[in-house]
């Protein structure tokens, strides 16, 4: 069997494009378990698309016993 230059050309694209599907997958869940954990813990850092680290915070209530902002807890459910 011998590849002619286009099935050469096709593979390579193909490949390149899973490469591509498999990044976006792995984004969407670093994204998905982030907001995961600021839902939990109230509190999440992380590099925007320009480099530079964001910390996004829930809303806290203060502690009766300290000067602490403690995050007020939510549920997660998944749709």
């Amino acid at each position: 069997m011998t590849l002619t230059i286009f099935d050469t050309l096709m593979r390579f694209v193909m490949g390149m494009m899973k490469e591509k599907l498999i990044e976006e997958k792995i984004g969407v869940e670093e994204v998905e378990a982030g907001i995961r954990h600021l839902m939990m813990w109230g509190k999440k850092s992380f590099k925007d698309h320009t480099g530079e680290w964001v910390e996004v915070r829930t809303s806290g209530q203060l502690n009766l016993f300290s000067d602490e902002v403690e995050a007020i807890p939510h549920s997660v459910e998944m749709v």
